[in-house]
């Protein structure tokens, strides 16, 4: 097929940028700086142009910053998919546990900004770890924002045979024995940790923290008798409270969730003023051009918001939310504002 005319071939678009700037200094006629500099970004345009509209021709890479089993990963594992069905190729889930998000969020910093490596991100490593670590990263220039997808209500969960009946058991339990009631959580500035640091704070009781590397190994760790309960999320918590492993005690949310409405919300239970989810979404690295992100963020919106996602979305105890990257962004910044205020007001350290 005969080029177009006003078109550059694929070998001038592979052109380095030093290449770009040596031949078109090397036009006959183009030696006014003016002019080359003008013929070198429209060179660049066009480039970044064609890159886009070819977007996407390969696997895309979907990082999640915990271990399989919770509730990031299960939300981040129906996104691939809807995504793989989206865009017609194939999308990768790879889990980078470790430090509260921190590792995953900076393997996403260093990535190529191509729009072939995302990352599903919740509360901790965009609004807590800022107020808790020296981190590598700053989640307020280092990343491109494509949209909120799940609310994560968690589940205040104890072993049947603690003898645990209620939230004001537990109270109890805590104020009775300063420093021996331990819950688990996903990573120190989880979410998870947060909702039990939030309980120990407004009721004025000693509990310990106990963090393991993902919501799912939290889960296990009460199962396994090595702590009095946790929070978990509805995909991380749910089969066990279902085969009567676990009980239920409250929900964190500041209403009950339906595909629960037995579960009362901890207020209900007796801490006046409890309200503690997390919010997850979706990111890229800084300087992702604005047509793949325009592409990346309507298609997320659309997945979430079409009513064969929500159901999906419903069925794990989870709470869809979609939003514009705009939307999200503040979210973020409003998010880290109060998680900051409640670290601060409960002394939380990284332990």
């Amino acid at each position: 097929m005969v080029a177009h005319p006003f078109t550059f071939s694929n070998m001038e678009l592979d052109m380095t940028f030093e290449s770009r700037v040596r031949a078109t200094a090397s036009l006959s006629g183009w030696r006014t700086p003016w002019r080359t500099l003008a013929l070198l970004a429209c060179s660049l345009w066009m480039t970044a142009g064609l890159h886009a509209q070819e977007w996407p021709n390969g696997p895309i890479k979907l990082i999640i910053p915990f271990a399989p089993g919770g509730g990031n990963d299960s939300a981040g594992r129906l996104l691939a998919k809807a995504m793989e069905d989206r865009f017609k190729v194939p999308v990768v889930v790879e889990n980078k546990a470790g430090a509260n998000g921190t590792i995953a969020m900076n393997f996403l910093r260093q990535s190529k900004p191509d729009g072939y490596t995302l990352s599903l991100v919740s509360t901790g490593a965009l609004d807590v770890n800022p107020w808790m670590m020296n981190l590598p990263y700053d989640p307020a220039k280092d990343f491109t924002y494509l949209g909120s997808i799940v609310k994560f209500p968690l589940y205040l969960a104890v072993l049947p045979s603690s003898g645990i009946k209620s939230v004001s058991d537990l109270v109890a339990k805590a104020r009775a024995e300063p420093g021996k009631i331990t819950y688990s959580s996903a990573g120190i500035g989880n979410s998870i940790h947060l909702a039990g640091a939030l309980l120990a704070h407004m009721t004025g009781t000693q509990m310990t923290h106990v963090p393991y590397k993902g919501a799912g190994p939290a889960a296990t760790a009460l199962l396994g008798g090595e702590v009095t309960f946790t929070f978990g999320s509805g995909p991380s918590i749910s089969s066990f409270a279902d085969t009567g492993r676990v009980v239920l005690l409250g929900v964190s949310d500041s209403t009950r969730v339906a595909a629960r409405g037995q579960v009362p919300t901890v207020e209900e239970a007796g801490v006046k003023g409890f309200d503690s989810v997390s919010l997850a979404g979706v990111v890229a690295p800084a300087g992702l051009p604005v047509e793949i992100t325009n592409k990346l963020s309507t298609a997320i919106k659309e997945i979430i918001d079409s009513p064969e996602m929500q159901q999906k979305i419903y069925a794990l105890g989870m709470l869809p939310l979609s939003s514009t990257p705009k939307q999200y962004e503040a979210m973020v910044a409003k998010d880290r504002e109060k998680y900051g205020a409640l670290i601060k007001a409960a002394n939380i350290r990284a332990e």
